[in-house]
């Protein structure tokens, strides 16, 4: 194997590590969200943008 040839499998392992990367913080921020519930149920989403308490919203 020729150094361009191992270069081009360092990088394109690199590649790989940062979209998998990437996709873990992308489903770390939607756990996120869905521990909050909004994405959950719609309509305690819906509660908390009309500026109600959640407990108000849990109440639905």
């Amino acid at each position: 194997m020729t150094y361009i040839e191992s270069m081009n499998l360092l990088l394109t392992f690199l590649i790989l590590a940062a979209c998998f990367g990437l996709m873990a913080i992308g489903l770390l921020a939607a756990g996120k969200t869905l521990r909050r519930g909004c994405s959950v149920n719609p309509d305690e989403c819906a509660c908390r943008r009309q500026g109600k308490d959640p407990s108000q919203c849990d109440q639905s």
